[in-house]
């Protein structure tokens, strides 16, 4: 099953690996996400014995040491480390990564002088985003970046067999002709936003089929986050980090508008004193951020207004939002009794599920709403291309779809093409007195939306 494990940044690694191109790679991203596994799998393909790994997390000593001295003396750097290795390393038959290399700092650091050499550097850094500020050495330039988020529903696809299925997918959503296999796809997609993307997790689903066995990987992914969120060295509220990490499945199953209000982290909480706490959990990528815009013509632009909280926040896997929430998988699959569980828990996870997919997928995106008074109508996601237009997605957690906003927000801008995510078969019609054309597409299809 191991082998199965494909991730659509293998080709990024992998072309990266195979260029003339000398910069190092940073790949970033929350932990448990799968970035070591990524790199391991590529070096080792194209490098074999020449792939060498050091393990700040698990040897640091002695690999700290190795980076003892100036951080520009690369041809010393390299020394240290084939001596460490007790192996010859050349440049032309060699890959080296720096794995969780936030532990050390002039190993991070020394990334930088490392750009236009000959050497092929890969690094990977679980909370980069936060332990930047405890920094004395300047972050390294010259380094190209790679964010990592867990699995998308098509990797998701791939690691289930169904390389065939999520091709037909892909094939559906352009032409939006209906799915024969739509009721199939839809099981699959249920079961992903109770398993989630997290690598070890969908292996454990792979191994054993057992949600059981699941949940006790969610629990302690999530034991492992609010460890790191409650580390006295973190220097913010550890208190305030938890009830935050906490808060926000229940306020995304609102009814009402979603957005993030501190007053329901804590009572009478207050900007001043969960802003820090709340950038922390989002540079640390276990949580995503959501802005509201106003906008409906290209550049977007986010909505703001001191001591407002005019943004979304969701979890970073939809297993771990599934997981929190505490819903019983069998009762969520069975389609009898799922018809017992709030509604609005159905939308708030599909809404994760999709936020989490758009940004994997590196799109600008945004929520709407149409005017600064910040009043009625939303339309949960927009973004604009590289050709400057404006895309809305509206998403829907069941069949009956209604989309006045989103129809309000064609009609007042310069739209020609919008998504409609729900548990319907693909279809398309164009909306009547426009141009725009409104793609239908199941809930499960998010991973095509890429531009």
């Amino acid at each position: 099953m191991i082998n199965q494990m494909r991730r659509k940044l293998e080709t990024v690694v992998e072309n990266w690996a195979k260029s003339d191109n000398s910069r190092p790679i940073l790949i970033q991203g929350a932990r448990r996400v799968g970035k070591t596994f990524l790199v391991e799998n590529c070096g080792k393909k194209l490098f074999g014995d020449g792939f060498v790994k050091l393990d700040f997390q698990t040897d640091l000593e002695r690999t700290g040491a190795i980076f003892d001295g100036p951080t520009d003396d690369i041809t010393r750097i390299i020394s240290r480390i084939s001596e460490y290795k007790r192996m010859p390393i050349k440049p032309e038959s060699s890959m080296i990564l720096f794995d969780e290399v936030q532990l050390c700092e002039k190993a991070l650091n020394s990334l930088r002088f490392f750009a236009d050499s000959t050497w092929k550097i890969a690094a990977t850094g679980s909370l980069l985003g936060v332990t930047v500020k405890k920094r004395s050495l300047p972050f390294p330039s010259g380094v190209k970046h790679i964010r990592m988020y867990p699995m998308t529903f098509e990797e998701f696809l791939w690691a289930m067999g169904e390389e065939k299925m999520a091709e037909d997918i892909r094939v559906h959503s352009g032409s939006c002709e209906p799915y024969i296999n739509h009721d199939l796809a839809m099981d699959y997609y249920q079961r992903y936003l109770v398993i989630g993307g997290m690598p070890k997790v969908v292996r454990t689903w792979l191994n054993t089929g057992s949600f059981s066995e699941v949940r006790e990987i969610l629990e302690e992914i999530d034991i492992t986050y609010i460890a790191d969120m409650t580390d006295p060295d973190n220097g913010i509220s550890a208190a305030a980090a938890k009830r935050i990490w906490c808060s926000i499945p229940k306020q995304l199953l609102r009814s009402s508008t979603k957005k993030f209000k501190y007053s329901e982290v804590v009572r009478g909480g207050r900007r001043t004193s969960l802003l820090e706490p709340l950038e922390w959990l989002e540079a640390a990528g276990i949580i995503l951020r959501n802005d509201l815009t106003c906008s409906n013509s290209y550049p977007l632009l986010p909505f703001n207004e001191d001591e407002g909280s005019y943004f979304k926040e969701y979890i970073c896997d939809t297993g771990l939002m599934f997981y929190k929430f505490g819903v019983e998988p069998e009762i969520f699959l069975d389609k009898k009794l799922k018809l017992l569980i709030n509604s609005d828990f159905r939308g708030a996870l599909a809404e994760n599920s999709v936020m989490q997919t758009l940004t994997a997928n590196s799109l600008p995106i945004f929520y709407w709403m149409p005017d600064e008074k910040v009043g009625n109508g939303e339309v949960d996601f927009i973004f604009h291309n590289e050709k400057g237009k404006i895309v809305p997605v509206e998403v829907k957690s069941g069949r009956n779809v209604k989309t006045a906003s989103l129809k309000k927000l064609i009609r007042d801008a310069d739209i020609s093409r919008a998504y409609c995510l729900s548990e319907n078969n693909f279809s398309a019609y164009t909306l009547e007195g426009t141009n725009c054309k409104i793609r239908e597409m199941p809930l499960y299809a998010a991973f095509c939306i890429t531009e």
